[in-house]
């Protein structure tokens, strides 16, 4: 029901930004009809989606409760992708179709009547501003560009964006179809509206826990080589709720690692502490083991859909690969506590790299371990290789009987859902969620 009525806010103001084109810019499409005039009005509405699938990302991004929860991380954040490479073309369109619109209107060449624009129109320059960094983040948003960034690099790309809203929202006030009267004030609420919606959610709300609850680093311990559990401590840590399977977005309050990052709880809530176990795979990371016992942390969230309210069944077949163990770690212990049927595939390099072993065991849960460079006892909890359809097979014959839950690499994952797949397991039985930026 909650989605549904998600769907109706998005539809309503999608329909009434449309009317609010039509009623302004109908002259040039119904009297007119020349070619200008159709220029004209389509540029006008360009303008108008983009800044409307603008504030679209926002709540995409904003980290908000209600929509956060019905979604997902991963669904939200593949929207947002698309939504993304969508606001280029309208805002790319909507200069591109105006000088035309005009040009032709004037017969004038493209070149001087942009240079019109720039010169003789409230705004226009601020907005040409805005495109350019919105262009900035779109580049940086592509896979192959992304894979190339560190976090803090992209993530500071990122920000720009409010700088790029501030510079394009006086032009389309000042200028088109929302100058004045029912449909600037419309526009006005519904820009405000998101921005509260991203102080109170991305802002203040974190703030606030951290001024309620004063966490803070109680001790660092080492796992694995390069993987290290954060504890974390803090006043009435009862009051702060989470779901095994979910994870959020930690700022350590220390000098070098104020930078923003995800992360998965590792332990199943208990009242007494919080922890989060990292691998130390990039340049913020391996710099984990740095930090020092007492530091504050500020924590979004929590984040997250990969949760046990999402089974469907009342056994459990839970495949980790690498530290992907994180969240299943947290989730396996939520079932054991309930009593459950668990069975755990892991698949890591070497029987080093195997992070909670004494705990998983102490869960007294059904395990198969597979190691993919170094084979220790086999047979004995461990095979050799990857996990596949044959593995999933022989180790869980009764896997179809199962909420599947998977956290790995992106690569595992992918491979091992499309052997789901194969093996006909339905989609309501399988439950993962992407961590990727």
């Amino acid at each position: 029901m909650k989605k549904i009525i998600i769907y109706l806010v998005f539809v309503l103001n999608l329909a009434a930004v449309i009317y609010l084109w039509f009623t302004g810019t109908s002259h040039y499409l119904l009297t007119s009809g020349t070619q200008s005039g159709i220029l004209i009005a389509f540029g006008r509405l360009f303008g108008l989606l983009g800044e409307f699938f603008i504030l679209l990302q926002l709540i995409l991004i904003g980290r908000i409760t209600f929509v956060e929860q019905q979604f997902g991380h991963d669904r939200l954040n593949q929207l947002h992708r698309w939504v993304g490479y969508g606001i280029a073309l309208f805002f790319l369109g909507h200069p591109l179709l105006l000088t035309l619109g005009y040009g032709q209107a004037s017969q004038t060449a493209f070149i001087p009547q942009f240079l019109d624009f720039l010169k003789n129109w409230e705004d226009v320059f601020k907005a040409l501003l805005g495109l350019i960094l919105f262009i900035i983040v779109i580049v940086t948003s592509i896979i192959i560009v992304k894979k190339r960034l560190r976090y803090e690099t992209w993530h500071f790309t990122h920000m720009v964006m409010y700088i790029a809203i501030a510079l394009v929202f006086g032009h389309q006030t000042n200028s088109g179809d929302l100058t004045s009267g029912s449909p600037l004030y419309y526009w006005m609420t519904l820009n405000f509206f998101v921005f509260g919606l991203i102080l109170i959610f991305r802002w203040l709300r974190p703030l606030y826990r951290f001024y309620q609850q004063q966490f803070y680093i109680e001790k660092i311990v080492p796992e694995t080589p390069g993987v290290f559990s954060i504890y974390l401590k803090g006043r009435d840590l009862k009051k702060y709720k989470f779901y095994p399977g979910q994870f959020a977005n930690l700022t350590f309050l220390q000098r070098g690692m104020w930078f923003t990052h995800p992360f998965s709880f590792s332990a199943a809530p208990n009242g007494e502490y919080l922890r989060f176990s990292i691998k130390a795979s990039g340049d913020f990371t391996n710099k984990i083991n740095s930090l020092k016992p007492g530091s504050k942390v500020i924590i979004d969230g929590p984040l997250g859909v990969f949760t046990p309210a999402s089974a469907v069944k009342d056994k459990f077949l839970l495949i980790a690969g690498g530290i992907g163990i994180t969240p299943i770690r947290a989730l396996a212990e939520h079932f054991a506590k309930e009593g459950k049927n668990i069975f755990l595939l892991y698949g890591m390099r070497t029987h080093q790299d195997i992070t909670f072993k004494d705990e998983l065991e102490k869960l007294q849960l059904k395990y198969h371990f597979i190691l993919s460079e170094v084979i220790v006892a086999p047979g004995n909890g461990f095979g050799q290789g990857r996990i596949n359809r044959e593995t999933i097979k022989q180790q869980v014959p009764d896997f179809l009987e199962r909420d599947i839950y998977l956290c790995g690499p992106t690569p595992m994952m992918k491979g091992i859902l499309a052997e789901l797949k194969a093996l006909g397991m339905p989609k309501k039985q399988i439950h993962y969620e992407k961590f990727n930026y």
